[in-house]
């Protein structure tokens, strides 16, 4: 009987020490550059996180907002240099952090693009780019840009 005793005691702890759970899950992930236009100095990355087969998180951090900014966001059809219609809408930046985090599971439904579903592995392929925006009056200035998906060599 105490041999049945010590042999449960050392078994024990190493079933607990073996379990493990997702918390340390692998993030699958790409991170692209957002550079500045203008003279603003607004710069930064939007990195696209898988979250499932169906959802993308993009999340962008920027340096050099101004307090107090709100800078309306969206990812374009084509590359920054030929330029093209809003594909998706993100969520703005906000100035006095330089944080921005978007769900993405769909197209807009607007212009040349449907609504149509669109998973992290079709937006790695995606012809197109991200524009940041001075402010939701002032659409027309762009303050930091870079292309993403298939445009980046």
């Amino acid at each position: 009987m105490k041999k049945l005793i010590l042999i449960m005691l050392m078994v024990t702890p190493l079933f607990f020490i073996s379990c493990s759970d997702d918390d340390d899950a692998i993030e699958v992930s790409v991170t692209y550059s957002l550079t500045t236009v203008g003279d603003l100095g607004v710069s930064g990355t939007a990195k696209f996180v898988r979250v499932d087969d169906a959802t993308t998180r993009v999340e962008v951090q920027l340096t050099g907002t101004p307090t107090d900014g709100d800078h309306p966001m969206h990812i374009h059809v084509n590359d920054a240099a030929t330029g093209g219609g809003i594909a998706i809408t993100l969520n703005n930046v906000d100035g006095n952090t330089g944080t921005s985090t978007t769900t993405v599971t769909k197209l807009d439904d607007e212009g040349d693009v449907t609504g149509e579903a669109i998973s992290y592995e079709g937006l790695l392929g995606f012809d197109g780019h991200i524009n940041v925006h001075l402010s939701p009056t002032e659409l027309s200035t762009i303050v930091a840009q870079g292309d993403i998906g298939s445009n980046v060599q």
